[in-house]
């Protein structure tokens, strides 16, 4: 037996401003659905390869974005070593729900 996904290409003309704010709006909604962590999520930080100490103290940071489908990265805002608060970008897969 032989299972495929067959993928297609559909043609729609935007033709005003608000079709194309609606279909970039749509797309956004569909994007974030589709990630494993939202906007303002609390996360740890599981694994810390490749985050130098100095740039964000301690494990657990807030999301500012995750894109699943064209980024491995979930950026988040925590606290470096001098007490700024920073974004600074870390795998998806290295975190997990604080």
């Amino acid at each position: 037996m032989l299972t495929f996904t067959k993928t297609g290409t559909t043609t729609e003309a935007l033709d005003t401003p608000e079709a194309i704010a609606d279909h970039v709006h749509a797309e956004f909604l569909r994007r974030t659905e589709a990630a494993p962590f939202r906007f303002d999520d609390r996360v740890c930080i599981i694994l810390r390869g490749g985050i130098p100490p100095e740039f964000m103290v301690g494990n657990v940071d807030t999301v500012i974005l995750c894109d699943p489908e064209f980024s491995p990265l979930a950026t988040l805002m925590g606290t470096n070593a001098s007490g700024m608060t920073i974004q600074f970008p870390v795998q998806t897969a290295n975190l997990e729900r604080a």
